[in-house]
Parts: structure tokens; C-alpha cells; sequence
């Protein structure tokens, strides 16, 4: 078990949280869980203010470090892709990532938990569009990291909806290897233009055989452990839950798929949010 498991089995239940709200005993931690779960009375944007302040109070606000996402990247390709395609993939990203890197170098600190906030923002954003949107979607970073997603697109790729956030899962995970090479190439080609955001192609979802394991050895653990949810699954946003998908993990399953490009204030991509139109396949 890994030490995010770790601390979401010793954290207290929400109940034992609200009896203990009003004492001094309450640390940032459990104050920014309690924030989460049910904010004051408020508009939409005074509750996002009180989740993001009680975050960054809680210490889980920190820019984010993009190095670790693409070391990691280039780890999963190193025994899922063949070299050909690793040299193309990597000619990509050499064209955009030194850019990225003098940029964010000139930013301070705070520059930098000013543009991870507004990752925040987005992911609340799309709190709304993806529990109202039926077409399989999901959100995640310019390294891959995947963040969001809906029902719909765990269905479509067999994987329990929990495991999109916090970047447990990576969007070229779930593409074979000629479908990643197409995605970074039409994202290199508008990743410098602010005038560009958004990108039309067709892909094929296939969940990588290590994801596959992954789920199994959880779903196995938890059937064996048998003990109550932590907190960490109450306190999961409506629809997140980890009974299985009704799709067969592992299935190529080919697909319309459009990309859009959120960027921050410096113009560098923040997040992309794909959509996924199955193509149903002739009989």
C-alpha cells in the first residue's frame, strides 16, 4: 500500500470531523476535508475560494512539478513503445518543452501556486460539465497526468471511475502506441499558438496491461481486506466509485477525438480536455 493509501486510512471519519469542528483540535488537514465536503453558504465563487485558501492553508496547494511528469512519461515509454515512435514522440516535445522550462523559470513561487490555482479552478469548473455531459471526456495536464474524467469515459476504457484524479492514471496509458504519437504530434502543432486551442482526429482507447493489473491487485486487496471505505471515498465527488466498469479492459476501442487546450495567463497549455466518440464498427 502506497503512503497516499496510508493516509487516507488513518485520517478520522467525516462524522467524528463535524463532532470535533468547533474545537481547537482540528488541524489544517481536517479543516480543508471538512471545507471540501461541505463549504459555507455562498456563490459558486465564494465556495471555490474557501476549498482553494483551505488547501493552500493544508499545505496540498504547491506548484506543480512538471519534470516528474515527463520523467515519468518517458519511463512508461521506455518498455511500451517501440524506438521509432519514442524518437518521434521525443521530437515533439523538444520543440516545446525548453520554451516551457525558460518560462516557467522566470516565475517566482507564487507565480507558479497562482497557476496551479488556476488548475484548481478548471478542475471545479469541470465539476459541472462533466456530470452533465454525456460524451466520454476527461482533463488532464500537458504531461499526461489525467485528473477528471466522467462516468462515460471510465465505461468506455474499464477502468473504475476513482481512479481519474490526482493523476493516478496517464492519457497515454490508455492509447497503443500509434494513437499517443498521433496525439503529441496534433499537440505540437498548436501548442505554441495562443490563436489555436482546439484539434479534431480520431484516436483508438486501449487501457495498457499495467493499468489493468493495477485495478485487479487493488480490487483483489479490497475484496480480501474487506474494511469500510476511508475517507478519502466519502469525501469523493458524486458518481466516483470503484465497482467496475462495464467495458472489457483492454479492448481497442476506436474512437472520434477532439482535444482543447486551456492555458494559463502565460499563454503555456494547462490542461487539455478530450472528448471521445466511440465509431461503431460495421457487422
Amino acid at each position: 500500500m502506497g503512503s497516499h493509501d496510508q493516509r487516507a486510512l488513518s485520517l478520522p471519519t467525516i462524522s467524528q470531523l463535524m463532532a470535533n469542528n468547533s474545537s481547537e483540535g482540528v488541524t489544517q488537514t481536517e479543516r480543508f476535508l471538512l471545507t471540501a465536503a461541505d463549504p459555507s453558504d455562498g456563490t459558486s465563487e465564494d465556495k471555490l475560494r474557501q476549498i482553494i485558501n483551505a488547501k493552500y492553508q493544508a499545505g496540498f496547494l504547491k506548484p506543480y512539478n512538471y519534470v516528474s511528469g515527463y520523467t515519468r512519461m518517458q519511463r512508461f515509454m521506455e518498455t511500451n513503445v517501440s524506438q521509432p515512435n519514442i524518437i518521434r514522440i521525443l521530437e515533439v516535445l523538444n520543440t516545446f518543452r525548453p520554451t516551457f522550462r525558460s518560462i516557467a523559470q522566470a516565475l517566482d513561487d507564487l507565480d507558479l501556486l497562482l497557476v496551479e490555482e488556476g488548475f484548481e479552478r478548471l478542475l471545479l469548473d469541470y465539476d459541472n460539465v462533466f456530470n452533465s455531459f454525456g460524451v466520454p471526456a476527461c482533463l488532464w495536464r500537458r504531461t499526461g497526468e489525467i485528473y477528471k474524467a466522467n462516468r462515460e469515459f471510465a465505461d468506455l476504457v474499464g477502468v473504475p471511475l476513482s481512479y481519474f484524479h490526482e493523476g493516478r492514471i496517464c492519457i497515454y496509458e490508455l492509447m497503443p502506441e500509434n494513437s499517443t504519437v498521433n496525439y503529441w504530434e496534433k499537440y505540437g502543432e498548436i501548442a505554441f499558438d495562443a490563436t489555436q486551442k482546439a484539434v479534431l482526429t480520431s484516436c483508438v482507447l486501449q487501457t495498457a496491461a499495467s493499468i489493468r493489473t493495477m485495478v485487479h491487485t487493488d480490487s483483489s486487496r479490497a475484496q480480501t481486506a474487506g474494511s469500510s471505505a476511508p475517507l478519502s471515498t466519502a469525501l469523493r465527488p458524486a458518481g466516483h466509485t470503484d465497482q467496475p466498469s462495464p467495458s472489457q479492459p483492454g479492448r481497442p476501442v476506436r474512437c472520434c477525438f477532439s482535444f482543447t487546450l486551456r492555458r494559463d495567463k502565460y499563454k503555456i497549455p494547462l490542461a487539455i480536455v478530450g472528448n471521445f466518440m466511440p465509431i461503431q464498427q460495421q457487422p
